[in-house]
């Protein structure tokens, strides 16, 4: 299981207001070790579910065919998945996966 852009962002955003409140009230030594651990949280989103590969996963909803003559080579492909949008919302409605299908079909030269 991977976290969306969006949950990554709510985590990170978590931390932050959490770093605030607990320097209020805890030594300032106490709140660097805090921010360190958080940092490296942070750091690590974008592996959660990833697995660490070099290419990523492959996003839900995409073929193995798609993946690997398409998505394997995209830009927008991180550890823990497609970072496009559309792609997101609608499986291989991508305008890569789209232009693929219509050369494969012949439509476009």
């Amino acid at each position: 299981m991977s976290l969306s852009n969006e949950e990554k962002s709510l985590v990170q955003e978590a931390l932050q207001v959490y770093l605030q409140i607990v320097a209020r009230q805890m030594p300032a030594q106490h709140v660097q070790q805090l921010a360190q651990i958080a940092e490296g949280i942070v750091r690590k989103l974008d592996s959660v579910g990833g697995g660490g590969g070099k290419h990523g996963n492959k996003p839900a909803g995409i073929t193995d065919e798609w993946y690997k003559n398409v998505c394997l080579k995209c830009d927008k492909l991180s550890p823990t998945g497609c970072t496009d949008k559309v792609t997101e919302k609608f499986p291989g409605k991508c305008d890569p996966i789209l232009h693929y299908e219509n050369r494969k079909g012949g439509a476009a030269r």
